[in-house]
């Protein structure tokens, strides 16, 4: 399938790098030159995409024990006048930069592991405002070893993908050989789709959830969207919005709710929390879950999942066999934890996903049982699914189910169609044959397989998720169908005939005894009655 990236993910320090190298960076005996140390990024897929820059905040002596920094001074990476009066300004941590001016100040204040504790809120604004006054171009880090001077660096982690662009900044002591690591901050979003009837043993999503299913027109599909919750401690707030498209062969969905969950299994163990988010529809076929602030939903934290659920009815512009009903879905999210809250937040997308469903055509033409070239008009019928129910069908196609149906009756060339059907089995229930026939005594069996794709793997071309179909009469040779028209044809024959079963030989002349001897009882009864009047 193609599924959105799963390795976009945000960058922070090992614990050799992170924000509590705050602590213990007051200065004590220094060596007279500044130290080079090693930052290595590692190579592979975890950091597929990342591309990481170093931004100077500043630069001093390394200490001969403990690892402090002194004779610290501003580097070139920073804004130093700007940087200091946002950090003094901020509503959270100003109050802690009210008396510092100077780099070794600035130093002495974030050394406070009370203040600033490791990869705490704190330290991710301080981290957040060096963001949004970082100058020059910095150092770009390169995959494999970097050689940096000992000192303050803002790093960022620009994550890329489809023209999108995602920032997670750290703010580092960097006075040791460090490695870049990776941590969850860029959302991933999948779409499944239920499958009512195959037999899937695949639980990650929940049973039947998958990509690929099908269905009659009529029905109610089940859908999940399912987004992961980032690492959202660099941002005051975090935009957060679904966007599904449904197609054409899909009415505007109902029954739209929304859940936090441990994992990507909808139970009755998720909370609900439909009542966070805006549901919209600017079309039929289209809607929005979104929210302005994904932070403000109690519990949502990092590792956790909104699962989107609702159920759309297939409908009669529904496609049948190929190319398909496909249905996208991508994902919004902030991008850029430096924005204040003031205008149009900064966003990016995942990669949309895509799930897709199937429905199918059964042809059935009437023929003589001798002479399958001889068809026959005028044969009435109902089709009966496997929970005892009959097809409403309008115009050729399936609009329901219940318990009287519509009678179907074959034309000149001996053909009734009923579309929108899905795999599964039916019965033809013969309700009037043509002229001249008998009328069978048992419904028809009609098996209808398709081979379907149903996973999680899904290339995302229609004719990989649909790859054979076919149908069987009362248990009989399985006939191939056409998978690009979802077609399956059939032939159901009627005997010649009276309506009335035949007994055969003996019993027509053990009829023809019975109706004489009856003929010459009532001769001898009326002779007798005769006598007895004349008498």
């Amino acid at each position: 399938m193609n599924k959105v990236l799963k390795g976009l993910v945000a960058v922070a320090a090992s614990a050799a790098m992170a924000t509590a190298g705050f602590a213990g960076v007051a200065s004590t005996a220094m060596a007279d030159e500044t130290h080079q140390v090693t930052v290595t990024v590692p190579a592979g897929d975890n950091l597929k995409n990342h591309s990481f820059t170093a931004y100077q905040i500043l630069t001093g002596s390394q200490a001969i024990s403990g690892g402090a920094l002194g004779s610290t001074r501003w580097g070139s990476g920073i804004d130093s006048v700007k940087f200091l009066d946002a950090l003094k300004a901020d509503a959270t941590i100003g109050s802690h930069f009210t008396s510092v001016e100077t780099s070794d100040q600035f130093v002495a204040a974030l050394g406070d592991t009370t203040n600033f504790p490791s990869n705490g809120t704190n330290a991710n604004i301080v981290a957040k405002i060096a963001l949004a006054n970082k100058k020059g171009d910095g150092t770009a880090l390169q995959s494999g070893a970097n050689n940096l001077a000992t000192g303050y660096y803002l790093i960022v982690d620009s994550t890329t993908t489809e023209n999108q662009t995602v920032y997670n900044p750290a703010v580092l002591a960097i006075t040791d050989n460090i490695n870049i690591t990776d941590k969850t901050d860029v959302p991933t979003l999948e779409k499944k789709v239920k499958e009512n009837a195959k037999a899937s043993t695949e639980t990650t999503y929940g049973v039947g959830f998958n990509d690929v299913a099908d269905y009659n027109i009529g029905d109610d599909v089940p859908f999940h969207l399912i987004g992961s919750v980032p690492d959202m401690s660099q941002y005051d707030t975090y935009v957060y919005k679904f966007s599904d498209t449904l197609g054409e062969g899909f009415d505007a969905p109902t029954s739209v709710k929304v859940y936090l969950s441990d994992d990507k299994v909808l139970d009755d163990s998720d909370a609900e929390v439909t009542s966070n988010f805006t549901i919209t529809s600017p079309l039929a076929n289209s809607f929005t879950v979104s929210t302005d602030n994904l932070k403000a939903v109690s519990g949502a934290e990092a590792g956790k999942y909104i699962i989107v659920d609702y159920t759309a009815k297939l409908n009669s512009s529904a496609q049948i066999g190929l190319p398909g009903n496909e249905n996208e879905a991508k994902l919004t999210y902030s991008n850029k934890p430096d924005q204040s809250g003031e205008g149009t937040p900064s966003t990016a997308e995942t990669p949309k996903d895509k799930v897709i469903v199937f429905t199918y055509k059964l042809d059935t033409t009437k023929v003589d049982s001798k002479d399958a070239n001889t068809k026959l008009q005028g044969a009435e019928f109902k089709l009966k699914n496997s929970e005892n129910k009959y097809a409403v069908v309008t115009d050729g196609k399936v609009t329901s189910w219940n318990d009287e149906g519509t009678t179907l009756t074959s034309d000149e060339q001996g053909l009734f169609s009923v579309t929108g059907l899905d795999a599964g089995t039916y019965y033809l229930h013969e309700t009037k044959a043509p002229a001249g026939y008998n009328l069978p005594a048992s419904d028809f069996k009609v098996e209808i397989t398709a081979a379907t794709v149903n996973g999680q793997n899904w290339s995302g071309t229609a004719d990989d998720a649909l790859t054979d179909l076919q149908v069987k009469v009362d248990g009989g040779t399985a006939i191939n169908g056409n998978i690009q028209d979802g077609n399956v044809a059939i032939n159901i024959a009627n005997t010649q005939g009276s309506s009335l079963p035949s007994t055969g030989g003996m019993g027509t002349v053990m009829l023809y005894v019975a109706g004489v001897a009856v003929f010459v009882l009532a001769g001898a009864t009326l002779v007798m009655a005769l006598r007895r009047r004349n008498a």
